[in-house]
């Protein structure tokens, strides 16, 4: 059995996978053994011979659609033979001496705990893999801004020593957790399609008295946006996806009177505040970002209508939703059978 299992989900990752599979394959280190799986999300760029040549000692998964983050990465658990899980973004860049970091860390810490590191960008800068969990004043960019005002930054109001930071949530591009503790977890919940699998993971993580843990002295390169910003297409969907991870996220998580308020006011921020950006971007349409703004506006609105048709948050993109849906006409119809055939009692 392998000390790490490294589990990589790629869609249309081209060279930035080639150069992250580069960077593991350049890893030869006596402290801990690994290995590779690469789940494809049916990328279907016709270069799966040339990495097949270049990686041989990695495995290679081929799924049946671009069917999600969380579902691409339980798929390539299925295939694991690690004591510890590494969930890896293919557009990241890695070195041994942050996979042995974060191994021992993981050893050491309380079951179901989940450790990260430190990512840096192109250009040096740190980025911010971590946050706090969704609250009202952390909906969106303006509140924020005001809770910011207030509470002071994200850095300033999360628990951190010199070696180590304490947030609500890491980053899925870079999450090790120990894979017995994850199998009981539940995995990841495909439910979500993009974005806040890592939030949810994270927070029924803490809910077993989980640690939550960013090393600071470990660090690896992550390129932002490396199958989320393709093309035109793929960024409305990405955009959309945000926003719809969002409901999910507060619909699985929030008690109903506040998950209402605070789906109440995403809703507003997506549809009323934006609605001028969205006009500008109709006449505009010749600006590509313009345009994208139009674009993802209309896409929202479609989902929310879907969701007062089927009382279903989740995205129709997720591998369950037609499970859900098929669930919720099995609802309405029993609803209208008692309303024709009250039940006396």
């Amino acid at each position: 059995m392998k000390d790490i299992s490294v589990i990589i989900v790629n869609y249309k990752g081209g060279d930035k996978l080639k150069r992250c599979l580069q960077s593991l394959q350049d890893i030869a280190d006596s402290r801990f053994s690994f290995e590779v799986i690469i789940v494809d999300n049916k990328s279907n760029t016709g270069r799966k011979a040339e990495f097949l040549a270049l990686f041989p000692q990695f495995t290679f998964i081929p799924n049946t659609g671009n069917n999600g983050f969380a579902n691409g990465c339980n798929l390539g658990v299925s295939y694991s033979n690690g004591t510890n899980l590494l969930f890896l973004n293919p557009d990241t860049n890695v070195n041994a001496d942050a996979l042995f970091d974060m191994l021992e860390e993981i050893r050491v810490r309380p079951e179901y705990s989940i450790v990260t590191c430190s990512q840096v960008r192109e250009n040096g800068s740190k980025d911010r893999p971590y946050g706090q969990f969704l609250t009202i004043f952390t909906l969106t960019g303006w509140l924020r801004a005001i809770r910011n005002v207030f509470a002071g930054s994200l850095e300033k109001t999360v628990d951190q020593t010199m070696h180590y930071v304490y947030p609500d949530w890491v980053s899925g591009s870079v999450l090790m957790i120990r894979k017995d503790s994850f199998l009981r977890l539940g995995k990841w919940d495909d439910d979500f399609w993009m974005y806040y699998e890592d939030v949810d993971l994270c927070r029924r993580a803490k809910l077993m008295q989980g640690e939550i843990v960013k090393l600071k002295s470990a660090e690896v390169g992550h390129l932002h946006g490396g199958s989320s910003r393709l093309n035109k297409e793929i960024t409305v969907m990405t955009k959309t996806e945000v926003h719809v991870s969002r409901h999910v996220y507060i619909a699985k998580h929030e008690k109903a009177d506040h998950a209402a308020f605070m789906h109440l006011i995403l809703i507003l921020n997506n549809l009323v505040l934006k609605l001028p950006s969205a006009i500008l971007g109709t006449i505009l349409f010749f600006i590509p970002h313009c345009n994208i703004c139009a674009i993802t506006y209309i896409k929202l609105a479609r989902y929310y209508l879907n969701v007062l048709r089927t009382g279903i948050w989740i995205s129709p993109r997720s591998v369950n939703y037609s499970a859900w849906e098929q669930a919720s006409v099995r609802c309405i119809a029993y609803s209208e059978f008692e309303e024709a055939f009250p039940m006396e009692w």
